[in-house]
């Protein structure tokens, strides 16, 4: 037999194991995309001018409010989670830590997901007087006065965390704390995707921080990807 085809043959047996894996481990994956509707132009995010630090910070800054692909109509920085998950098809969580930059006088990265015992790590890579003000289900004001200094914070509640800098007004992130690991954001194309979901039905919610909530229902398939498509109109 040529070796292409004992390669191709290996690499379908491959294939085939896994999703055999996947199938009797009773876990399937979620992929999908963030659209606008419409045709034409889309959007621009919000542009604020400057005059704190503008030698540092510039003279115009954006939002990031509402990022949308030209080529698809993606919509990037939704926040994709299931909202019921039974408590007995909840995994034993792993502790993870989201590094929150101070870069630009913006936030990096603007959105963001993590799970319940995670800690924030807030860095300033700015030669200027930073804070990281988090409001909502974590009540904190971390100050980074110097460049290169950091805070970290542990998060131990579910829930929506909003992130501003008392300095610089137009700096703002979005942090999505759940007890579960089947969360994501979409990309700048507007795909996500989920992995190792375990099989059953699910309310999924997109949130975006302009247009706000839309929900759907999916169905998750031991061995197999499930795909959800959320748009969401012109004028929300």
């Amino acid at each position: 037999m040529p070796t292409v085809l004992v390669l191709a043959a290996a690499l379908a047996v491959i294939a085939d194991t896994r999703v055999s894996s996947a199938a009797e481990s009773g876990l399937g994956t979620l992929e999908g995309s963030v659209r606008l509707a419409g045709e034409g132009q889309v959007p621009s995010p919000t542009m604020v001018a400057n005059t704190t630090d503008p030698t540092v910070c510039g003279q115009l800054q954006t939002l990031d409010d509402l990022l949308v692909s030209n080529d698809n109509r993606g919509i990037q920085h939704a926040i994709i989670t299931l909202t019921d998950v039974p408590k007995e098809k909840i995994p034993p969580l792993q502790p993870d830590q989201l590094v929150l930059d101070n870069r630009g006088c913006r936030f990096v990265p603007h959105v963001s997901v993590l799970t319940v015992g995670s800690t924030i790590k807030a860095l300033n890579s700015d030669p200027v007087l930073h804070t990281v003000h988090l409001y909502g289900v974590v009540e904190a004001n971390l100050a980074l006065p110097a460049q290169r200094s950091r805070v970290t914070t542990p998060i131990a509640q579910q829930g929506l965390l909003i992130v501003r800098c008392d300095v610089h007004g137009w700096m703002q992130a979005f942090i999505q704390v759940d007890d579960h690991p089947f969360h994501a954001v979409s990309d700048a194309t507007g795909s996500f995707r989920i992995k190792e979901i375990p099989a059953g039905t699910y309310r999924l919610k997109s949130w975006h921080e302009q247009l706000h909530e839309q929900k759907t229902i999916v169905r998750i398939e031991a061995g197999q990807t499930a795909w959800a498509e959320i748009v969401y109109p012109l004028n929300p």
